[in-house]
């Protein structure tokens, strides 16, 4: 399974929505920046497709990838 950002509408229900990637067979692997609306979930790629349909909570849902910076001289 992939992990996917999951940014959430301001006064989102936390835990209804956490139910709701559950329910699709996801689950929250960091919420460490829920204060500011995002989570960090592990989901298949259905479930992730769907989980915006799903509750007007979730704003959008993306594939979580490295990002690197490569200086130049």
């Amino acid at each position: 399974m992939q992990k996917y950002i999951v940014t959430l509408e301001s006064g989102a229900d936390y835990d209804a929505t956490k139910k709701t990637i559950e329910n699709q067979g996801g689950k929250i692997v960091d919420d460490s920046m829920r204060i500011l609306g995002m989570l960090t979930v592990q989901m298949s790629d259905e479930g992730a497709s769907s989980l915006k349909s799903l509750t007007s909570d979730v704003i959008s849902v993306e594939p979580d990838h490295e990002v690197s910076i490569q200086a130049t001289a």
